[in-house]
């Protein structure tokens, strides 16, 4: 099943209680000049500040504003000043705290930002292209004194050039990080750091931090000065004024330490390494338990990056129950909606539902019924009845979401991708593969426009479009989109990630459409390995690989090993998604199938039946699978020798098939070759010849000529020659489908040998 992303600007609303005044200055950022130094920014007058629930105030001639607040926490609801954006746009989605000290806003014109951007991006290129030269003269200089290999030495070569692409990503994240940091609120020390970080180098950046101590000494430490300081408070009363100084020293390390957690951070995550990188995040969630956003954090990087939706679940539960402590309601409903997309990951569908509608609940009771966090809940609802197969109201809650982010945030928002992407698998369930490919390439547009080139919601709208062009018959180019998914994929979350077997599930499918079933099963086999491991034997992701399996057995002709697969699905489909779903309808529709293959008619056609009475219903009867249930039970009937009820069942698939996937589709020409057969038992050969020549132009042109399936036409239309005794062309047909067979299958194979056998018949019945 898929799993779905969505981030879009959520900005909170102030409470009214009682009044208090909060000091705050407007100014642009402090940046690193070149020699490591620190520019200070200026104050900016004239910045005019929104307070949610609150008349909006302007900056002074030396930046400063104040404001009453209504009580201790509060909303900044919007920063504008002519020619000025915020440098962080987070800056109005997050709760404040009154304090004594002063909101910091920081803005900058775009141009300067822009610049400020490829300043840090020329010093990072720099900084790697220095790195990379280094490591070419290094290896240089090991194969100049034979030290290495030639082999090796071109090994090491691609190895280094192919780190350096992926190093893409890294630039395009630090130029955009450092551009959005003021430097004036870091002290020196770590103003250091960033600038060791910003220039690549990393050794030094790593040896500063280390010179603080050990960090998890640190933490210690601070532990212990918290216990001793809240000791302290049960004490008198004059002791109050270093009681106050011993917690401020304490917050100010706990802050230093959270910086270096972060920095720690970013250093794995820019290596790739992600199991360190969330080690930092949950030692920095874990200094202050009060932080939602830096639980959040620690989550939801799990959750995505580590596929570990246990240790996730706990940190948003955490999370939930401080919000809720707090009364935070926008946090509360964050997490709900977390929770909520993390069941649905793990199946649980009507837990899923109702933590993301209480999500909604609280989003429209704080912002209205138009705002964009409302219309991240109306996407998180209409995921999951997508997952459930129930269409409609995935598509009813879609559409209240593109309306929305549409008015709210404009045509181009990157949040509309993701929303782009879900319409368009709805319509690719519905057998619609136009219109959802229209809309996947909406969304791979805007993630090409907005998203840097090693991005997961990249790799996603790559799988998405291979997967439509698999079912269009288009296997090159679903080949060629899903290769770039793995490759994607694999370098951002290693070899056992959910997506991961996603592609190798869909990199299978495709081999199957090409008759390459022994690498079909290999790649199944693949998807089903991780996906044993991350979600366990009960999972419907585990469910898909058995039917795939399953499917692969089939077409290797070991029904038996099919059906035992497909059984193991059906008893987790059942349990998990219930009696009318369209997995379930898959599967006992491939259970047919192999017990047609079996010779078992009756039971095919009872399995057969359960399968299209799910499809009808939820599909209605002008769709792709529907047309392929029709097709089966046609040849279930036909092998009953009720030639009527075979006609009429293949003539609806043809009907469907020839309207919606047109009339250059191999699963039309399987109707076609279907067709032909019922004709060809009647004896009527001109209408036989008739059909059988169109399935075999379609799969000449689509399939290629060393098909299995261009065999079977072959085989098809040099039966009929062959019942009206033109043995020559007969010859010829047998013979071309002969050398099919047997480089695809072997001397062997059923199908090598019958086909072997009958060119020996027409060569005696030549030479009598």
């Amino acid at each position: 099943m898929k799993r779905i992303i969505f981030l879009i600007l959520s900005i909170g609303i102030a409470l009214t209680i009682g009044a208090q005044t909060q000091q705050g200055i407007v100014k642009t950022p402090g940046r690193l000049g070149s020699n490591g130094q620190v520019i200070a920014g200026k104050r900016l007058s004239g910045a005019t500040v929104q307070i949610k629930g609150r008349s909006s105030v302007v900056s002074g001639a030396n930046g400063t504003f104040s404001f009453p607040v209504p009580a201790k926490n509060f909303f900044i609801q919007s920063v504008k000043k002519q020619g000025y954006i915020l440098t962080d746009p987070e800056a109005t989605a997050r709760q404040y705290t009154h304090s004594s000290n002063p909101i910091i806003l920081v803005m900058e014109t775009p141009d300067q930002q822009t610049e400020n951007k490829l300043a840090n991006e020329k010093k990072i290129r720099r900084s790697l292209q220095r790195q990379l030269q280094a490591k070419e003269d290094e290896l240089e200089a090991l194969k100049e004194e034979n030290r290495i290999s030639k082999e090796e030495y071109q090994q090491r070569l691609q190895q280094i050039y192919a780190e350096q692409e992926s190093n893409e990503k890294l630039i395009s994240d630090m130029a955009e990080r450092y551009s959005q940091i003021d430097f004036d609120q870091l002290d020196e020390f770590n103003q250091r750091i960033s600038d060791c970080i910003l220039n690549g180098r990393l050794t030094e950046a790593d040896s500063l931090l280390r010179s603080k101590g050990d960090i998890q000494s640190r933490i210690a430490n601070l532990h212990s000065d918290q216990a001793a300081l809240a000791a302290e408070e049960a004490e008198l009363a004059q002791r109050q004024e270093n009681l106050d100084k011993g917690k401020a020293g304490a917050q100010a390390t706990m802050n230093d330490i959270a910086q270096d957690c972060f920095s720690y951070y970013q250093k794995f995550l820019m290596e790739h390494q992600n199991d360190s990188a969330a080690h930092y995040l949950e030692l920095r969630a874990a200094l202050d338990t009060t932080n939602l956003e830096w639980i959040d954090d620690a989550g939801s990087f799990i959750e995505a990056y580590l596929a570990d939706y246990d240790l996730a679940l706990v940190y948003y539960q955490q999370g939930l129950r401080r919000a809720q402590e707090g009364g935070n309601s926008e946090q509360t409903a964050l997490f709900y909606n977390n929770i909520g997309s993390l069941y649905s990951s793990l199946d649980e569908y009507e837990k899923a539902l109702e933590f993301n509608q209480k999500s909604l609940d609280i989003r429209k009771s704080i912002f209205g019924n138009e705002h964009t966090a409302v219309a991240t809940s109306f996407v998180s609802i209409g995921h999951i009845y997508e997952e459930i197969g129930d269409y409609s109201k995935a598509m009813e809650y879609l559409q209240k979401a593109l309306s929305i982010i549409v008015q709210e945030l404009g045509e181009g928002h990157p949040s509309l991708a993701t929303i782009y992407s879900n319409i368009g698998y709805i319509y690719f369930s519905q057998g619609d593969y136009d219109n959802s490919l229209e809309c996947c390439q909406k969304a791979l547009d805007i993630r090409e426009r907005m998203l840097d080139n090693d991005h997961p919601l990249l790799a996603k709208s790559f799988s998405d479009i291979a997967t439509i062009y698999e079912h269009m018959a288009k296997y090159s180019k679903a080949m060629e989109y899903q290769q770039k998914a793995l490759t994607m994929r694999e370098r951002i979350f290693g070899t056992k990630h959910p997506t991961v077997a996603l592609s190798y599930n869909n990199i299978g499918s495709i081999y199957e459409g090409l008759g390459n079933h022994v690498k079909a099963l290999e790649y199944y086999q693949k998807s089903l390995a991780i996906n044993e491991h991350v979600f366990g034997t009960d999972h419907s992701n585990t469910a898909g690989d058995y039917n795939n399996i399953g499917s692969a057995y089939e077409d290797l002709g070991d029904s038996d090993k099919a059906i035992e697969y497909y059984q193991k699905a059906l008893v987790i489909f059942e349990r998990v998604l219930g009696p009318e779903h369209l997995d379930l309808a898959t599967t006992y529709r491939n259970i047919g199938y192999s017990y047609h293959s079996q010779g078992n008619y009756t039971q095919a056609i009872e399995y057969y039946q359960k399968a299209l009475s799910i499809e009808e219903h939820v599909l209605g009867l002008d769709n792709p699978f529907v047309a392929t249930s029709y097709n089966n039970m046609g040849s279930a009937y036909l092998k009953q020798g009720d030639d009527v009820k075979a006609l009429e069942y293949y003539h609806k698939a043809l009907d469907i098939r020839e309207r919606v996937l047109g009339t250059e589709h191999p699963r039309t020409a399987n109707t076609y070759s279907n067709i032909g057969g019922v004709y060809s038992r009647q004896n009527d050969y001109a209408k036989a010849l008739d059909y059988f020549q169109k399935a075999l132009s379609i799969r000449e042109q689509v399939l290629g000529p060393e098909h299995p399936d261009t065999a079977l036409s072959y085989k098809n239309i040099g039966s009929v020659y062959f019942d009206l005794k033109d043995y020559t062309k007969s010859m010829d047909y047998y013979t071309n489908a002969y050398n099919v067979f047997l480089i695809v299958y072997g001397p062997d194979h059923s199908q090598t040998k019958i086909v072997k056998e009958k060119i020996d018949e027409i060569k005696g019945l030549v030479n009598q």
